[in-house]
């Protein structure tokens, strides 16, 4: 089986800001990478008659429905090992093509309560081009952070 945070990858992958817009900073490599990871997981959707889930989450990315996604490709790459290893090596593809560090934490979160964030921290080793963002989009009655952290 493989690690179960491949789905969530693979999903925050899906709905990233970079991808989001086009791909206009990502190389071609890196988009037909891409394209290659999304018709992967479509036929498979697809063969099994729950690409809806897929349309509903790229045409409404709420949360819940982001979730539902993520489920059910988690389900199916359980269920299948050659797709859950076809996806796998597309994921590793895609980090090596791309140079870039992205680290993203804390983003588009909405509560109808308070949010407490401490000791949270963001360290990319690598050299190359860096990107990161801390609390992108969150939304709580009150935030209380403390000692954040992001070093390059």
């Amino acid at each position: 089986m493989v690690e179960p945070l491949t789905a969530a990858v693979i999903v925050s992958l899906f709905f990233s800001e970079a991808v989001k817009e086009g791909g206009k900073a990502l190389g071609k490599g890196v988009t037909d990478t891409f394209t290659q990871l999304v018709n992967t997981i479509w036929e498979k959707f697809q063969a099994h008659s729950i690409d809806g889930i897929l349309t509903l989450a790229q045409n409404q990315p709420t949360e819940t429905n982001k979730a539902i996604f993520q489920n059910v490709l988690q389900t199916q790459m359980d269920a299948d090992e050659a797709f859950a290893q076809k996806l796998k090596e597309l994921i590793q593809q895609l980090q090596a093509q791309d140079e870039r560090v992205r680290q993203i934490l804390l983003s588009g979160i909405e509560l109808s309560g308070d949010l407490k964030a401490q000791d949270i921290s963001q360290k990319a080793t690598l050299s190359g081009s860096v990107e990161q963002e801390m609390l992108k989009g969150v939304k709580a009655i009150n935030i209380d952070l403390g000692n954040l952290n992001q070093e390059a």
